[in-house]
């Protein structure tokens, strides 16, 4: 009886415990999710259509193809500025020009208009280029009289610093955004100041997210500590 009565007493104290147990625990509750920070600098890539050398480009179809890339600091809500820099492939303006390589580089500062929904916005932008056209210039049906300035059959190489004009349409999802924007470049030839260029580029922007003070920390621990290099 007395055995009895023992293990009645120890069943309930440890039921007891158990109870008391599952009343004292809860269940671990997931930290929230920290929204991601982005910083000013934003990186981008794209493709267009350029009438390199305006004057130059007699083709009917004088839109030539090339490809940019760029990064864009973000300075308030309003003003930002980006640079550019543009390779167009290898044209050919027959008979009078051939193999002509282009390239352009430029910075611009950006305006921005916000939509409502704060993802897309409107920003006209103006800046200065410095541009680079190289090519075999034949003499051939020479329209524009250029052999009063360079040698037929020779290789020309031209320089110029441009002023560039434009406006662009960007819409941004996350990091990512999608650009598309018009621009010319004016800038002097021969025979004076003219409209040197006429372009339509899109692409894509990648925002580049904050780098936290924890992630610094990590980076730049003790270079001592043997133990906790990363």
């Amino acid at each position: 009886m007395r055995t009895g009565c023992i293990a009645v007493c120890i069943i309930w104290f440890l039921s007891g415990a158990g109870v008391l147990q599952a009343q004292n625990t809860h269940p671990a509750t997931a930290p929230k999710k920290q929204p991601v920070e982005y910083s000013n600098f934003s990186l981008k890539a794209g493709a267009g259509l350029s009438v390199v050398y305006l004057a130059r480009n007699t083709k009917d179809w004088n839109n030539e193809p090339g490809v940019s890339v760029g990064a864009v600091y973000r300075v308030n809500g309003f003003v930002r500025f980006s640079g550019l820099f543009t390779a167009f492939n290898t044209i050919n303006i027959e008979p009078t020009w051939k193999n002509i390589k282009a390239r352009t580089y430029e910075v611009n500062m950006e305006l921005q208009a916000k939509f409502p929904n704060k993802k897309t916005l409107l920003y006209p932008f103006f800046g200065v280029s410095y541009n680079t056209y190289k090519g075999f210039f034949t003499g051939q049906n020479d329209y524009l009289h250029l052999q009063a300035y360079y040698k037929p059959n020779t290789v020309v190489k031209n320089h110029w610093i441009g002023a560039n004009f434009g406006l662009g349409l960007e819409h941004n999802f996350g990091p990512l955004g999608l650009y598309i924007d018009y621009r010319m470049r004016v800038g002097k030839q021969e025979k004076g100041f003219n409209i040197m260029d006429v372009c339509y580029n899109c692409g894509l922007k990648y925002r580049i997210p904050k780098l936290h003070s924890a992630n610094l920390k990590r980076l730049f621990r003790n270079p001592n500590d043997r133990f906790h290099w990363f």
